[in-house]
């Protein structure tokens, strides 16, 4: 036992002592990007800060995001490889369904999480150029992030410390790393029932029924656009840069309010609104308001589709990029609450990329 131990140590001594040399070479290098050109989880390198900078979180994932609440005003950061999604607000009323699996907020935090892929929580504090950041993170089974809680100016304190103080586990549980989430494969078109593909998505009454149409026909959701191309589905030729520049520009320029959602396997997180700020930045296109970021690395995505679903209040549009695996990163839509239709001017200006293309 004690040799494992001493082993353990001198793994995290050299985990450190790379973690170190690599960010004085790179000051600016995100954490996700150091744990990936070490060959680690973002999870291993979060728990090598210490005691005073790293507080374990029970399970009670949860109550925990219910009292959120009492907190006031956060910043939530949502992210998959590709994409990041960055929401300043505050949570009200979320709620968990009864087989505690998945739960929803609605309002200012738009986010519906899937309980299955939370297994690990921190309370981190760590030193930036503005001084201490502290968050709450939440890591799968992986050591992937899944999403993360940031404290804010306007967040209250006392509140928050009372739910730290709450939720705080006893002691740092041991991690053994089991590498990456594997990606799901794409299924082959042979293997799917494209007469019923075909004939439920035209008879597709609520959005949210698409997944179910997608599980009975056996389609992963990009082979069933490939498969209804031309039909139900049009994919956007043009470099991938240029999609989402033109489509920004646009909502920007029209004052269109527009749905972004961006996610990973525990969780998606929602914005609604209108995009005022748009800049490129290199290979990431960037929305920098005041309450909503985000961050699209246009060269990892693989494609970009025109999407239009039946529904019981009219046709529904989205533009959706996947990246090179197959997975969906990055879902638009125009605003819209169910029982009305979607508006014409986000008909317009989504149509106006296969112009474009």
């Amino acid at each position: 036992m004690e040799t494992a131990i001493l082993e353990n140590a001198v793994i995290e001594k050299t985990l450190v002592e790379r973690w170190e040399t690599l960010v004085s070479k790179q000051p600016n290098l995100r954490i996700r990007s150091a744990a990936e050109a070490l060959g680690v989880s973002e999870m291993e390198l979060v728990r090598l800060r210490g005691k005073d900078a790293l507080t374990p979180l029970q399970t009670r994932f949860p109550e925990l995001l219910a009292a959120m609440e009492n907190v006031g005003p956060v910043m939530i950061l949502t992210r998959n490889d590709e994409v990041v999604h960055e929401v300043t607000g505050s949570f009200k009323g979320f709620t968990t369904g009864k087989s505690g699996v998945m739960g929803l907020a609605v309002g200012e935090i738009d986010i519906r999480v899937f309980f299955t892929h939370w297994v690990w929580g921190y309370r981190v504090q760590e030193q930036v150029r503005s001084g201490c950041r502290e968050s709450l993170q939440f890591f799968d089974r992986y050591g992937a992030a899944v999403f993360k809680i940031y404290r804010v100016a306007e967040t209250d304190g006392a509140a928050w410390s009372e739910l730290i103080e709450t939720f705080a586990a006893e002691r740092l549980e041991s991690f053994e790393p089991c590498g990456k989430r594997p990606v799901p494969e794409r299924v082959s078109v042979e293997s799917v029932d494209v007469d019923t593909l075909r004939d439920g998505w035209q008879n597709l009454k609520d959005v949210h029924h698409f997944h179910a149409l997608l599980k009975r026909t056996g389609a992963d959701r990009l082979t069933a656009l490939e498969l209804l191309r031309g039909e139900w589905a049009t994919e956007l030729k043009t470099a991938g840069a240029e999609v989402l520049d033109h489509l920004l520009e646009l909502l920007r320029d029209n004052g269109c309010p527009s749905m972004f959602f961006v996610g990973n396997p525990g969780i998606v997180q929602i914005f609604t609104g209108q995009v005022v700020n748009v800049k490129r930045s290199g290979p990431w296109m960037n929305v920098l308001d005041p309450n909503f970021n985000l961050h699209v690395n246009t060269a990892q995505i693989e494609s970009w589709w025109l999407v239009r679903r039946p529904s019981s209040d009219g046709i529904i549009t989205s533009v959706e990029a996947f990246n090179a695996q197959g997975e969906l990163v990055l879902t638009v839509f125009g605003e819209r609450k169910p029982g009305i239709p979607e508006s014409e001017l986000w008909r317009e200006q989504a149509a106006t990329l296969e112009v474009v293309a």
